[in-house]
């Protein structure tokens, strides 16, 4: 499975996962200005962003530790655009959903 095939499945997974815990996808892969968001979400009455990682192994560290500095930078100057257009008053929150080998786990309001 190439690299970017795993990211889709990842993707999807990750797209259950938050469905099955109340969230609304309304968007996968935005695409704003030099930037794309994983997955825009409605939770209550917050709009969310959402980063997906995956890591098959521990050999380059977690999923959520490849969230760096520069990532969740990139990722604000994404959603503040983002917001702006869609929704300029929103609520919003940044989550990561990490898929290390087996396991998925959710981290609401990440940074």
């Amino acid at each position: 499975m190439t690299n970017a095939a795993k990211g889709r499945a990842a993707e999807a997974a990750a797209e259950e996962f938050l469905r099955s815990r109340g969230y609304r996808v309304i968007e996968r892969n935005a695409r704003v200005p030099g930037a794309e968001i994983d997955l825009v979400c409605v939770d209550g009455r917050t709009l969310v962003f959402v980063e997906v990682k995956r890591r098959d192994g521990t050999r380059f560290g977690s999923a959520l530790s490849a969230v760096d500095a520069r990532k969740r930078a990139k990722l604000r100057a994404a959603a503040a655009d983002y917001a702006q257009i869609v929704a300029p008053r929103a609520r919003i929150r940044f989550d990561v959903v990490a898929l290390d080998d087996a396991r998925t786990t959710l981290h609401r309001d990440a940074f």
